[in-house]
């Protein structure tokens, strides 16, 4: 069994790579150096929990995060997939409502049910223009500035990312009668644009922890706005 924290699940270590931007095997060396805070179930399973994962974060030096290759930003021109996107908002949006756990479901229900599918839509229509013009950079930039926005108010990696991961199994069920070619596709672009979420979410919190010179507060947490799906689609 998983260990559990009071305010929600632990994080495995695909969850804790995409919080801190790194590879898994990368997270796994790092666990088995001693190097990163974490601990195993019963299983033999690493598990990492969000708020040392943040603390750990801000006591590291800050770095400058480069500028992403401008390849990374390309995905398949195909109107046919975006049209595919914008069918299944909806479904997608029914379906977080059942994936989402933890603190980030606690956030993510400070919103009102047409605020909480008004935000899922924002990204999913994100994802469908990226799909209509080939190119993932604008909704990469909403990414960037979500997960910045979150690192700087000091969210936990359970908040920031557990709505952008919910997103992506919801997805992922939503497009099941789909090929898996193009379900894989879709799928994929979305988790870009979680990683940058991770990215940014992570190189905020450094600053953050850098520019104050200490831990923040785990029980610190940011206003209403700190919904796991809010800022990117929205306007200001």
């Amino acid at each position: 069994m998983s260990p559990r924290r009071a305010d929600g699940p632990w994080l495995s270590v695909s969850g804790a790579a995409r919080a801190l931007g790194v590879s898994p095997s990368t997270l796994r060396l790092w666990a088995s150096e001693g190097r990163i805070p974490h601990v195993r179930t019963d299983g033999g399973h690493r598990r990492f929990d969000p708020e040392a994962l943040r603390q750990w974060l801000a006591e590291q030096p800050a770095r400058p995060v480069r500028a992403p290759r401008r390849t990374a930003a390309r995905v398949t021109r195909s109107p046919a997939l975006a049209d595919v996107v914008r069918e299944r908002s909806a479904q997608v949006a029914d379906e977080v409502e059942s994936l989402v756990e933890g603190s980030a479901e606690i956030a993510f229900r400070r919103l009102s049910q047409a605020d909480r599918r008004s935000v899922v839509k924002a990204w999913m229509d994100a994802l469908a223009e990226a799909f209509d013009t080939g190119t993932l950079a604008d909704a990469l930039e909403r990414a960037e500035v979500y997960g910045r926005g979150h690192g700087l108010a000091g969210s936990s990696a359970d908040v920031t990312l557990g709505g952008s991961l919910a997103l992506e199994r919801a997805l992922d069920r939503a497009l099941a009668p789909l090929d898996e070619t193009s379900r894989h596709e879709l799928v994929g672009a979305l988790s870009q644009l979680t990683v940058r979420v991770a990215t940014a979410w992570a190189a905020a919190i450094a600053g953050r922890g850098a520019r104050h010179g200490a831990r923040p507060s785990p029980g610190l947490r940011p206003p209403r706005a700190d919904a796991p799906v809010d800022v990117p689609g929205r306007a200001t």
